[in-house]
This record gives structure tokens, sequence and C-alpha cells, in this order.
């Protein structure tokens, strides 16, 4: 495959990417990342770790960006806009972190995610807003937003800067988020608000898990028919936190507290694995995830 690679660096960088163009000071890319088309990233310091997966058409402008392993960044995100080459405008992002189509986030002031956070399509973030004059009155803010881990901030939201949204946090579709959240709850509304404290993470019983397992088995099931396969079987004991797969006398287990996978990788499996994903269940190895 020939593969075209725009670079612009001060040293030379030994990842080769399609149609990027990367313009740093600084960069430590691991060589398992992917990055799309017509991507730009300008910025004094890049680091982006193993498994990380950017999409088409990305800007990343801002002083120093850091993303941990398993990032999803999918097309069209921004990271720039306003005031973007100051020295507070820093990006750290979290492990297996998901931040969809058209997401803007403005670094003007530091901008923080943490782990295991879904960001949805649309989403923006902001650490500054100002327009009209400020000597007559008008509003003016800049500050810095914090996410926690395990925070779903879902499709067309958006978080005002100055604002701190704690672990464990889920927020309604569409909400304008302009003050804190604390740690575990449930926020909807503009202006946002807490529906009910100390929600999350909620420790479900055995007949809830079993129940669960079973309709995701179900549902997979179906799927992977559909797609044309037929030679496997699963087995799944009540209050256990194993699934047993095997496909053409193949097993693989799964365990779905601990996150792991041991045994056979085949397309089928890895199949498995991709659908536990999208349920929320993240099983992370050493490739990407793959469905059939």
């Amino acid at each position: 495959m020939f593969i075209i690679c725009l670079i612009n660096l001060k040293y030379t960088l030994g990842v080769m990417f399609l149609m990027t163009n990367i313009n740093a000071d600084k960069i430590d890319i691991h060589p398992t990342v992917e990055i799309g088309k017509n991507v730009v990233i300008d910025c004094e310091n890049v680091k982006i770790g193993k498994f990380c997966k950017i999409g088409d058409n990305v800007t990343i402008t801002c002083r120093s960006f850091e993303a941990d392993s398993w990032l999803f960044m999918w097309h069209g995100v921004e990271i720039g806009r306003g005031g973007c080459n100051g020295p507070n405008s820093n990006v750290k992002i979290g492990s297996g972190v998901g931040i969809f189509e058209n997401a803007v986030i403005n670094p003007s002031e530091p901008v923080e995610i943490g782990d295991n956070c879904g960001i949805g399509a649309d989403v923006m973030i902001w650490t500054h807003g100002a327009w009209l004059d400020i000597t007559q009155g008008f509003p003016s803010d800049f500050g810095p937003v914090k996410i926690g881990d395990n925070v779903w901030l879902p499709a067309k939201s958006i978080v005002l800067p100055n604002v701190t949204v704690g672990d464990n946090v889920v927020i309604g579709t569409n909400s304008l988020v302009n003050k804190d959240l604390p740690s575990g709850c449930l926020a909807a509304g503009i202006p946002c608000k807490v529906i009910k404290e100390n929600m999350y993470p909620k420790k479900l019983n055995y007949e809830e898990l079993n129940k669960l397992v079973w309709e995701i088995i179900y549902d997979w099931t179906k799927l992977i028919r559909y797609k044309g396969e037929w030679d496997f079987t699963f087995e799944y004991k009540n209050n256990s936190d194993e699934i047993f797969f095997n496909y053409k006398n193949q097993d693989t287990i799964y365990n779905i507290i601990d996150k792991t996978m041991k045994g056979a990788v085949n397309p089928v499996s890895e199949d498995f694995r991709d659908y536990l994903r999208r349920r929320g269940i993240k099983i992370y190895t050493d490739r990407f995830f793959k469905s059939i």
C-alpha cells in the first residue's frame, strides 16, 4: 500500500500516517495509532498512546495534547478555536475515551477528560465565552473544564467554562452544563440540573446480571446468524463472571467483571468482543476492536 505522509517536524518522525499534517516540536505517538485522512495536528507537544484511532478531517490545535491508550476520536472532531495558542491551552485525555462526530473542544484554558468517558456527536466543550463589552456589564467567562472518569456526555450537550464534572456521571442529551456536577449523579436539562444523586455506579445483584448477560447473548446471536455464522455455542453459569464461547471447537472465555478475554482469537470471537463493547463492556487487548 502506498502511503503519503505530510509531516513538518523539527526532527525525524518514525511513525507514518495517511495524509496527516503534524506540526510539533515534541512528539510521542505509539506505533499502533491509526490516523485518518486530512488530519491536522498543530501543537508544541503531542503524546498519543497505544491503539488510539483518529478519524478523517480532524483538527487538533493547542499548546499540548496528550491522550492515553484506546482513544476513539471520530470524523470531524475539532480541538481548538479561540485562544488556543496561549500557555494554558492544554488537553489531557484518559484511557478508553470516545469522542464522536463533529464534537468541538475549545482549550483556551485547560481541558481534562478522565478514563472511559463518552463525548457524543456535536458536543461542545468551551473554556472561554466573551463578546460584548464587559465595561457595560456584559458577561465574560474564562476557565478550565475537568471531566472525571466514567462520564457519559451525550450528543449535542454543551459544557461551559469553569465546570467540573465528577466521576460516574450520566448527563442527558442536549444538556447545557454551566455548573459543577457531583460524582455519581444523573443530570439533565437547560441548564443542567441534578435529577438524582448517588445513582452510579450501581451494583447489580446476580439475578439482574444474569438477565442482562443472556439478553446480550441472545441479541448478538440473532445478529451473527444474520451475518451467516451458525457454528458456535455459549455457556454462562448463573452467578458467574465468565461467558464461555465455542466457535468451531475453539474456546474463548470473556470475564465481564475483570474485562479480560482468554483463549481463541478469531473473527467471530472478536465480533462478540466488539458487541460487548457496544453494550459498554469494553475488553481491551493488543488489537483494535473489529466487527464482521
